[in-house]
């Protein structure tokens, strides 16, 4: 049987969403049948972010066969993207975020340009990107899986979580302008999720009443869709991506070029919060219908109906 090797990243010491992206595809097509794997040059052990039906290579030994199916990423420096796209295999390209994909190709190159058999993203706004600057005719949408939230018993605390990775100007600016503005919320927590484990994130975002999305850049980003599911009122950035599911009735979405009303924002939402805990209960609602539209058996049939027409 062919091969469907999902190459990816190196650095694999702290959960990547994307790579958590490329094991659920792996162990999905494994549990129907196909000879998939992911394959990274990573040292040490096997991180236990990752699911563990999914089949881990290491891609300094995996032959590579005529006829196996290379499923490349947008982060792939140059050099293996050129050696990759001189093999005689068959080509997918998975793009998870496009915001990346010009840092590979020169500014002549477009990827229709290039040997690929097929192309695999995980949000509309991405495949309006291939569609129109680089001329795919026809990209498919495999809307990736969230993990269902955990029950927590009790009311949410009346906290902040938030990943800083991408906006850390941005935080700063919030956190010490919500101090200084709104002194009367100064005892308010902030959660960082930075660094742990999915298991842990979805447990912080559970017991938190507010996420606040610092999303930058993205292709969709997940942790507002987890945040929804989780029942906290979203506050912040769609980052780009997120408008494959951001609306005026699902979060409190900001667009804004600085930072200095997401401020207000957010502190309007905590006083909200802190005088009717349910008063943004429609928001709540809303935002757990949109997740669920990114269910494990929605993400299973996109992929494996693909999958099974491809091969």
């Amino acid at each position: 049987m062919a091969q469907i090797i999902y190459l990816s990243v190196k650095n694999l010491e702290v959960p990547i969403g994307g790579v958590m992206v490329q094991a659920e595809h792996v162990a999905t097509l494994r549990r129907a049948g196909f000879d998939a794997k992911v394959s990274s040059t990573f040292e040490g052990g096997r991180p236990d972010w990752i699911n563990p039906d999914a089949s881990f290579a290491n891609g300094k030994l995996l032959p590579i066969r005529p006829g196996d199916t290379l499923v490349l990423h947008d982060s792939l420096p140059r050099h293996i993207f050129d050696r990759f796209i001189s093999l005689p295999v068959r080509r997918v390209f998975f793009c998870q975020n496009h915001y990346f994909l010009d840092s590979t190709l020169q500014p002549h190159e477009r990827l229709s340009d290039f040997p690929i058999d097929a192309f695999l993203c995980v949000s509309e706004p991405i495949a309006q990107y291939l569609r129109k600057v680089h001329q795919v005719e026809n990209p498919v949408i495999v809307s990736p899986a969230i993990r269902p939230a955990p029950k927590v018993d009790g009311p949410k605390k009346l906290q902040v979580c938030y990943m800083p990775r991408k906006r850390v100007v941005e935080f700063g600016t919030v956190m010490y302008g919500l101090c200084f503005e709104y002194p009367e919320l100064r005892q308010i927590a902030f959660a960082s999720i930075h660094k742990m484990h999915p298991d842990k994130v979805a447990e912080r975002m559970a017991e938190s009443a507010i996420f606040l999305s610092l999303s930058t850049h993205e292709g969709l980003g997940l942790p507002p869709l987890e945040a929804m599911s989780a029942g906290c009122v979203v506050v912040g950035y769609h980052g780009g991506g997120g408008l494959d599911y951001a609306t005026e009735q699902n979060g409190r979405w900001y667009d804004e070029a600085t930072p200095d009303n997401l401020v207000h924002l957010l502190g309007d939402t905590l006083r909200r919060l802190r005088a009717d805990p349910d008063c943004f209960a429609s928001m709540i609602e809303a935002g757990r219908q949109t997740a669920a539209g990114y269910s494990q058996s929605n993400m299973e049939k996109q992929l494996l109906d693909f999958w099974s027409a491809f091969c």
